[in-house]
């Protein structure tokens, strides 16, 4: 399931990334309520690849869990998983004929890419028909892996729970959505994306230790710190891109969600709910209730 696994990363490369560590110490975590006064759903915040020793996941995920016999998830994780999703994913990051990885990017870039690539027994060589966006997504990959974040995150958890317990499952967007935006993502800017995911895979796993801590303490702040305030310093078009747009589109259907009488759980990665063009803000204000879950 190399893409799948791949592709179930939604933010820039390692800022994306949705991992975490350690037990959490706090009262409270990455699952709100959301009610129009008469009807309520929960959003949870989602992290899309864990490591073994993160089971259990915080109390709150599974009580929210409890509560609903609908989840909704960004798009089908059955969908990812399939053959025609591996399919369509490699043939959309495959470069057009003639064009090569080395031809995408600079010279200085690329040569960084093959000290990297060489270093970490990586066959760069396997990937010269790939989009640059590719081997940005397997060295991520390759990182987490290192870090022994190889467990499933906690979408794939809840959809095979969901699944078993016969639980209704939505999406708020289709595959072919998803498949756009990573495929599209620093269009025109390659090289610089390919430098600066090299550049951070160097305090990768002190980043990613940040991100869970405030991940399983509902802390918004430090996420916004450590996961929002880079991709709006270094890369504006692609916050704009992958959570902004994206989430004003997503809007109206929680909110259609919302108007109905039964309770939901919707999953999303975890940066999609905070900043001023975050879900929680966003509903907030909308004139919706919105507070931790308990």
């Amino acid at each position: 399931m190399l893409f799948s696994k791949l592709f179930s990363i939604p933010l820039l490369f390692s800022l994306i990334l949705t991992s975490l560590f350690c037990t959490s110490l706090h009262a409270e975590s990455s699952v709100w309520s959301v009610s129009n006064g008469k009807n309520t759903i929960y959003l949870a915040g989602t992290f899309h690849l864990l490591k073994p020793s993160d089971y259990p996941l915080p109390q709150e995920f599974e009580q929210a869990y409890k509560q609903v016999n609908w989840l909704v998830f960004e798009t089908s994780i059955n969908d990812l998983k399939s053959q025609q999703f591996q399919q369509k994913f490699s043939q959309t990051m495959t470069l057009p004929n003639g064009q090569t990885l080395k031809g995408s990017l600079s010279a200085s870039a690329y040569q960084a890419l093959s000290e990297y690539c060489e270093q970490e027994n990586i066959p760069l060589q396997n990937f010269s028909a790939y989009k640059p966006q590719m081997i940005g997504l397997v060295i991520t990959m390759h990182e987490l892996r290192k870090l022994g974040m190889t467990a499933q995150g906690v979408d794939d958890y809840f959809s095979e729970k969901a699944q078993a317990d016969k639980k209704m499952i939505t999406q708020l967007e289709s595959m072919d959505q998803q498949i756009e935006f990573i495929s599209t993502m620093g269009h025109g800017n390659e090289s610089n994306l390919i430098l600066q995911n090299l550049e951070d895979m160097k305090s990768l796993q002190q980043d990613m230790q940040v991100m869970s801590n405030a991940w399983r303490s509902g802390d918004r702040q430090a996420l916004f710190n450590k996961g929002i305030k880079p991709m709006l310093d270094k890369y504006p078009g692609i916050y704009r891109s992958l959570l902004v747009e994206r989430n004003y589109a997503w809007l109206p259907k929680i909110e259609r969600l919302l108007k109905h009488n039964e309770s939901k759980l919707i999953m999303v990665g975890a940066l999609h709910l905070i900043g001023e063009d975050g879900l929680l803000t966003l509903l907030k204000n909308k004139g919706y209730q919105v507070q931790h879950f308990k």
